[in-house]
């Protein structure tokens, strides 16, 4: 099997930008890094990129490119990951797309991740919907599109600047593709559980991730190489 995650825009399609000053295209890398290195255990896992270059020369052509990527590839799925974002900063939620008109096993996928999001993020659930987005429209496999949280709404820029969060959103996202592939993740409760010890606190505020630092919260082994990296020791 062979799964490809979207991380959605880049700089020649940077996407919104918080009113914290967040930019979408750095929070959906790091939650597609993170899935990716769950997922990896199940299948082979593709990006269609890993730092913010675009794909193409232009909008449509980025949008194209990341399609083609999946086809290319004869993947079994495919998972664009976004944040939301609305002119009315009170809108909140997450919420998972399939194509417009109806890919039943699009809108299955979809399925399978909202249930999980839902679930792990605790945030107002928005359902599945459909629509027409060319991610989707021009994939050949079943395609899903993820809305983590609205980077417009204040309080959920906030979270989904989080560390933790992040974590949370991508285990929910790998849970929701293996649901969907029929197949568990390798060990999928055994992720590093590490309190808020003082060590711990001081080691997350030296990697500069704005954390609550909330006790026993998971942690993957990619997550800690984060941390690690950042801190210059790998």
């Amino acid at each position: 099997m062979l799964i490809v995650l979207d991380p959605g825009h880049s700089s020649i399609r940077p996407g919104a930008i918080g009113p914290g000053g967040t930019h979408e295209e750095d929070i959906t890398l790091a939650v597609a890094r993170q899935a990716a290195a769950l997922l990896s255990s199940i299948a082979q896992v593709v990006l269609t990129r890993g730092d913010g270059s675009p794909l193409a020369k232009t909008e449509n052509e980025d949008l194209t490119a990341r399609a083609k990527k999946a086809n290319d590839l004869n993947a079994s799925c495919f998972v664009s990951i976004h944040c939301n974002s609305a002119t009315d900063k009170e809108a909140h939620g997450t919420e998972t797309y399939s194509l417009y008109p109806r890919s039943e096993r699009g809108r299955e996928l979809a399925q399978k991740i909202q249930l999980r999001l839902a679930d792990t993020l605790k945030l107002a659930d928005r359902g599945c919907k459909e629509a027409n987005f060319a991610v989707l429209r021009e994939t050949r496999c079943p395609a899903a599109l993820v809305e983590i949280a609205f980077i417009s709404n204040p309080a959920e820029e906030k979270l989904l600047r989080d560390f933790y969060f992040q974590s949370k959103a991508a285990f929910a996202i790998a849970s929701g593709i293996a649901d969907f592939l029929g197949v568990r993740l390798r060990d999928p409760e055994s992720v590093l559980t590490v309190a808020a010890s003082t060590p711990f606190e001081k080691l997350v505020k030296a990697a500069k991730f704005n954390s609550p630092h909330q006790p026993a919260e998971p942690v993957t082994l990619d997550m800690l190489a984060i941390v690690l990296e950042r801190l210059g020791v790998i």
